[in-house]
């Protein structure tokens, strides 16, 4: 079908909806704009966008604009409560704008439960809708009402929305790959922060635009290093020009886009706790948008005397290891001997030597430092309960 816009809504309207369905995607909730637009245009007293459908045990993910608030205050409603099931305004032919007349006889419509329980409490009568289904299998819902005193939705109505329907699915799916993004990089967050590893990323102008929260706690410390501002500051003179050169250089090969700059150092702690450990490296080249700080620096940080987050629960399930053998096994991850772990868990130490023993066996190691390794290198300090 060819679509001329100018047939069907004016310029500025047309150019207020595009810009606010993509512009949307900033927005909490989202499409909030786009859907009120799109309600005074069509003259309709609701406008529904489900982005996911409701399941048993799930209300979905329904976004709304004139949605009564016997409804829209409560994060439950008779329709994501199960008359979802017996909608008849759903799979719908993909991409195709249609009404509920066309798809239900409205005798039919007028008897059905639906109707009596979801539609006329609401005075909702006339319906118009599309469903848009994505490349990675996603489906959206597109509907819009009327009441039973408006005149039902006509062909002209049906080609308003169908100009909307491409720029929609676009938004959508660069929503959808923002979330995935989004969803990727908080897991990498927090699988580095369970490693007890801090890090924090620096623009070229040597300002700190990122820190995890294990980055956040030593920074916060001040021992050693910490923040003037939204720059790094090191304590000791010596330390701090070097740091300052190694991340220089890092910078320079970010701009010229070389081949990654790494260099390590350590940095004295007034305190007395052993030095901290410090990984500078250089970030690829990346495209500049719209005049925001980009990633040049990336500064790894550890503390020695970070105990082990490794779950005793996941160590039993892995090894076998009952509750006081994993409690040995993690005290001993954390640099302690036995003697000490013993002390610390109050526990003999002719149970302590039992417990070993045991662990010995049910890991398949034969020496303490083995067991360390192990135990360090295994998938349970990468699943610590936070």
């Amino acid at each position: 079908m060819t679509h001329n816009k100018n047939a069907t809504y004016d310029v500025n309207t047309f150019s207020e909806l595009l810009e606010s369905i993509y512009s949307g995607l900033d927005e909490t909730p989202l499409w909030q704009k786009f859907l009120s637009l799109l309600r005074t245009e069509m003259n309709a007293n609701i406008c529904f966008l489900i982005l996911r459908n409701p399941n048993p045990g799930d209300a979905g993910l329904l976004l709304s604009d004139g949605l009564p608030s016997t409804l829209s205050e409560s994060p439950n409603n008779a329709y994501s409560d199960g008359l979802y099931a017996i909608d008849p305004f759903a799979n719908l032919p993909t991409g195709q704008v249609i009404t509920l007349e066309e798809f239900v006889p409205q005798n039919q419509l007028l008897r059905s439960e639906f109707y009596l329980r979801c539609m006329k409490p609401y005075d909702l009568l006339h319906n118009l809708g599309v469903d848009i289904q994505l490349a990675d299998g996603m489906r959206v819902s597109l509907r819009i009402t009327r009441g039973s005193d408006a005149p039902s939705f006509t062909s002209t109505d049906k080609e308003k929305i169908a100009l909307l329907v491409p720029h929609l699915q676009r938004a959508i799916l660069l929503y959808t790959r923002l979330q995935k993004m989004e969803s990727q990089n908080t897991l990498l967050d927090r699988t580095v922060s369970q490693l007890s590893l801090g890090t924090i990323i620096l623009d070229e102008k040597r300002q700190v635009i990122h820190c995890n929260p294990v980055a956040d706690r030593i920074l916060s410390n001040k021992d050693g290093l910490g923040l003037n501002g939204q720059q790094l500051q090191i304590n000791q003179g010596s330390e701090a020009s070097y740091f300052k050169k190694i991340v220089n250089d890092a910078i320079n090969a970010h701009r010229q886009n070389t081949p990654y700059i790494v260099q390590a150092m350590a940095i004295t702690r007034s305190s007395g706790h052993l030095p901290l450990n410090i990984v500078v490296r250089s970030m690829p080249q990346a495209s500049r948008v719209d005049g925001q700080a980009i990633a040049a620096v990336a500064i790894f940080l550890s503390d020695p005397e970070n105990k082990s987050q490794t779950s005793s629960e996941v160590l039993g399930q892995l090894y076998g290891l009952t509750p006081a053998e994993s409690r040995l096994a993690m005290a001993l991850a954390d640099g302690q001997n036995l003697e000490d772990a013993s002390n610390f868990l109050h526990i003999s130490r002719n149970t302590a030597r039992a417990h070993l023993r045991a662990i010995f066996t049910k890991t398949g190691v034969t020496q303490q430092t083995m067991l360390v390794s192990l135990l360090l290198k295994s998938v349970a300090a990468y699943l610590a309960i936070e």
